[in-house]
């Protein structure tokens, strides 16, 4: 043993402070004497006492300077220090579609699992492991540990979703943790090939890809495609699926397609390796969902099913605020030949705020109303007349100026482009020869995209734009519909476009909603206003509450993992949406083949280090002193009571 701090025994001098008080302070014997009896004689030792006396509370005095005295010159015992390093674990699992292939009784993401329990098991008493799930997006699930159950959990936990692997991803965050890890080494179970992964510092020797797969059969419905016009009946649309062979050999399916839960059609058809077919889908004679599912020997069944949404057919209310009867005469045109709107017309002297919720659609004329009408829209050149007078500036309005904040005539006019992949674009050639006399061309809103652009002084100028606000659609030319005569061959085009922007303006179309795939993001187009449940297609209802989960920008659900159909309700909300597949790479389940040699792996192995250390024991010499303490004044107090202190 020995002391760090060999000054503290200085204080050992107030020992004989305690001693100097005892001898100035000692007791006086008290002597009772009778007096009927003569005195005694009294030795003068029993009179005054040169020495004081040693009792139990000098003692326990004396004792805890010495444990003070001691706790201050900090004594230690030598010591051997062991110090075992273990390993740092990353363990990242592929949790995507392929990985639900089957491989004879188990799946592909079983035997992963497996294999994970068993690196569980055989870690180390000082190893640690963290787990990461790769699927579309990768996710810490479990940060490093050594708690063996809490692992295990996490692995027996983890389930393959049916989307695509970004599995670059999460081999790209295994390796940043690897970088701050001591003694780290990654393990990556999966499917793929380490050859398949575009990551430069896979080169390094502490990553090991443990893959598996050995069957190469799937066939795959990879697209079901509906072309679906409100101004057609049922019947009259169009459904499309195509069903790939992505095995070396030839392989019998037979489809069903379902609208409803009823059987609309069934057919045979056989598929050379790596060919595809596409079927028309017949019978189409209501809305709902349409699934379409094939049967053949295969070894991955997350492909072999399809959803698509037939949408309602229902008649559209607009509202036409215009003072201009001759844009009323065309749309009359497209009313009693399709008898899928109705146009209801008022002057703009008429319009309140309160007349829109009656109506799907409205479509205004040379007119900006003061406030935002909350209703899908079209503005027909609206900044020629602002909501108080012709020669306002637009800004002057609030809403106005949220639509049209710059604007100038331009004449003529020359169209150089145009954007045919919009809803409402389509259909739609040689538009640069379309005769306009006059365009306003604006700056769009940010929340719009530009659709229509003329030359402006060498520029690209817009003169239409569309876009959500709000959570409405709404769409501003900048020249006039009612110039042209729809009835005409001239008139064509804008028949064609206006019948596009009416269907886009719909709100009874999901045209959107027909191609989400699993891993994606289906928007609300507005920020959360209210409290909505989201059921996924195995039935897990999800919660968002308005005032948790708003925010000011549009809400995003992206928790798409699973295909089917998704429910979204709330008290002013009921709409749904399908998700699919359709992933070439997800489908084509062989195994990746290793391009060159296998990548090197060093296996760690745990460090123990020793060294002499010292070992201070002074603090639990310390932790007497309140006990001692204690001891003293419970003796004192008794001597108190006694007579005798």
């Amino acid at each position: 043993m020995g002391f760090l701090n060999l000054l503290a025994f200085g204080y050992l001098a107030s020992i004989g402070l305690v001693v100097f008080l005892y001898i100035f302070n000692k007791k006086k014997n008290i002597v009772h004497v009778s007096s009927l009896i003569p005195w005694g004689v009294l030795n003068e030792d029993t009179v005054r006492s040169k020495v004081f006396k040693i009792d139990l509370l000098f003692l326990l005095q004396i004792l805890l300077i010495l444990l003070l005295v001691f706790f201050l010159a900090k004594p230690y015992i030598k010591s051997s220090i062991i110090n075992i390093s273990g390993k740092n674990i990353v363990l990242v699992v592929d949790s995507s579609a392929s990985m639900q292939t089957v491989e004879g009784n188990e799946t592909r993401f079983d035997q992963a699992r497996s294999q994970a329990l068993k690196m569980i098991g055989k870690l180390g008493q000082w190893d640690k492991m963290m787990v990461i799930s790769s699927n579309y997006s990768s996710t810490v699930v479990c940060d490093f540990t050594n708690d063996k159950a809490k692992l295990n959990k996490t692995i027996n936990d983890l389930m393959p979703k049916d989307t695509g692997t970004n599995l670059d991803e999460g081999v790209s965050l295994g390796v940043s943790f690897l970088k701050n890890a001591e003694r780290g080494e990654m393990y990556v179970l999966t499917d793929r090939s380490a050859s398949s992964i575009n990551f430069t510092n896979l080169k390094s020797g502490n990553i090991k890809f443990i893959t598996f797969g050995k069957e190469s059969a799937n066939v795959a419905i990879t697209s079901l495609d509906v072309y679906q016009d409100m101004f057609k009946d049922y019947s009259e649309r169009e459904a499309y699926v195509t069903i790939e062979n992505y095995s070396n050999d030839s392989k019998t399916v037979r489809l069903s397609v379902f609208l409803n839960d009823e059987i609309i059609m069934e057919e045979k058809l056989e598929l050379a390796s790596n060919e595809q077919k596409t079927l028309s889908v017949m019978h189409l004679n209501s809305p709902g969902i349409l699934k379409a599912g094939i049967q053949t020997d295969d070894f991955l069944s997350v492909d072999n099913t399809a959803y698509a949404i037939i949408n309602e057919i229902k008649p559209i209310n607009i509202l036409l605020v215009s003072d201009n009867y001759s844009l009323k005469d065309e749309l009359a045109k497209i009313e009693q030949s399709t008898h899928r709107i109705i146009v209801t017309h008022i002057a703009t002297s008429e319009y309140e705020q309160e007349v829109v919720k009656d109506y799907d659609v409205a479509i205004f004329h040379k007119f900006i109303p003061d406030n935002n009408p909350n209703i899908n829209a079209l503005y027909i050149t609206p900044y020629l007349h602002s909501p108080n007078s012709q020669d306002e500036d637009v800004k002057g309005s609030t809403f106005g100026g949220v639509l049209i904040s710059e604007h100038h005539l331009v004449s003529p006019v020359k169209i150089l482009d145009w954007d045919n992949s919009h809803p409402t674009m389509l259909h739609l050639t040689n538009l640069d020869g379309l005769d306009i006399k006059s365009a306003f061309v604006m700056k769009p809103p940010d929340w719009s995209i530009p659709l229509i652009k003329i030359s402006d002084n060498l520029n690209d100028s817009p003169i239409a734009f569309a876009g959500w606000y709000k959570g409405k659609k709404i769409m501003s030319l900048g020249f006039d519909l009612s110039d042209f005569d729809f009835s005409k061959s001239d008139g064509l085009r804008m028949l064609i476009m206006t019948l596009n922007i009416i269907q886009w303006l719909n709100p009874y179309e999901a045209v959107d909603n027909n191609k989400l795939l699993t891993g994606g993001q289906y928007r609300l187009n507005y920020a959360l206003t209210e409290n909505i449940e989201i059921v996924t297609p195995g039935n897990e209802v999800l919660k968002y509450d308005a005032k948790e989960d708003a925010t000011e920008e549009n809400f995003v659900f992206n928790k798409i993992e699973y295909t089917g159909e998704y429910k979204i309700s709330g008290t002013n909300l009921n709409t749904r949406f399908v998700a699919n597949l359709f992933d070439v790479n997800e489908s084509r389940i062989a195994p990746g083949s290793i391009d060159g040699e296998e990548l090197k792996f060093e296996e760690k192995e745990a460090e123990t280090l020793v060294k002499n250390g010292k070992t201070e024991i002074g603090k639990y010499l310390l932790l007497l002193v309140p006990f001692i303490l204690f001891i003293e004044w419970l003796l004192y107090h008794k001597k108190v009571r006694a007579g005798t202190a």
